[in-house]
């Protein structure tokens, strides 16, 4: 098991996503962005007790605020996307160095 990342070992895949402001009024997009802190949270949680097969309140719960969470971060936040359909950019992200 490796023990940290190295810039070394850093091999450009990172630079391949385009940064996508989805608005441009600022205070609510540092609003929707810290909205997917909490998202994040309650998908891991809801990620955990599914994977257990305990589909009960606490799994219902965590989907619904993982849920409601995400839609502001969706909508006004930054998101990061990777190209899939230009093959050139897929080509280089997956060669071997």
């Amino acid at each position: 098991m490796k023990g940290s990342t190295k810039m070394e070992d850093y091999d450009g895949y990172l630079e391949k996503f385009i940064k996508e402001h989805r608005t441009k009024n600022l205070l609510l997009r540092w609003i929707a962005n810290l909205c997917e802190i909490p998202a994040h949270y309650h998908l891991g949680k809801a990620l955990h007790y599914d994977d257990h097969d305990d589909h009960g309140f606490v799994y219902i719960y965590h989907a619904f605020l993982s849920h409601w969470f995400y839609k502001p971060y969706f909508k006004w936040g930054t998101v990061y996307r990777l190209d899939i359909d230009d093959p050139d950019v897929m080509d280089k992200a997956w060669e071997k160095k």
